[in-house]
């Protein structure tokens, strides 16, 4: 492995290992998985932030990222990708579900991304959403290590940016921001 690949594949691990710690970790194991809209958020950051490594164009906005990575995904995703994206954005920009059912538990679990009610809402089940965007995670971030292309073209659009906080800044510490993030474009 040539260094320049090294050193891609070191960045775009850092950046996965960031996923993993911040994102899916407290999914996992902490209390946030009870709260539907919590879990969403984080999943759709996700989802995004990893479309932006999977899209061909550099400078694709996160509709076209979020679409992208649901359509990756597969199955219901891909065919519900546009309610999904709407349900997204009704979270992020009024922390309220206007666009479907929503539930944590494992009753109901054969009605994920199915159509419910009158008015044809989709029900989402973010355990279920959860554990696919794992699967689709995990087989991106293969994919990635065995096509050299797609390396280059993540690896590019993330940056290294390393800074150790100053002692100066009082108590408590502040968390730092990760070292590596996407390089944006104008």
């Amino acid at each position: 492995m040539s260094d320049q690949t090294s050193e891609d594949q070191n960045k775009i691990d850092a950046y996965f290992d960031i996923i993993q710690e911040r994102i899916l970790a407290p999914i996992q194991n902490t209390e946030i998985r009870h709260y539907c809209t919590a879990t969403l958020l984080l999943l759709f950051a996700a989802i995004d932030g990893v479309g932006k490594l999977l899209d061909p164009d550099d400078k694709a906005g996160s509709n076209q990222r979020i679409r992208g990575f649901l359509k990756y995904m597969g199955g219901d995703y891909e065919v519900y990708k546009r309610q999904l994206l709407e349900l997204r954005h009704s979270l992020v920009h009024n922390a309220i579900n206007v666009e479907s059912f929503l539930s944590h538990t494992e009753i109901g679990g054969d009605q994920h991304l199915k159509k419910t009610g009158a008015v044809g809402f989709i029900y989402v089940n973010t355990m279920d959403l959860y554990k696919d965007f794992v699967g689709a995670f995990k087989r991106f971030r293969g994919e990635i290590q065995r096509d050299p292309v797609m390396m280059k073209r993540a690896a590019d659009r993330l940056e290294w940016k390393e800074d150790n906080p100053l002692d100066d800044l009082g108590t408590p510490t502040p968390t730092p921001p990760p070292p590596v993030q996407f390089i944006y474009a104008n």
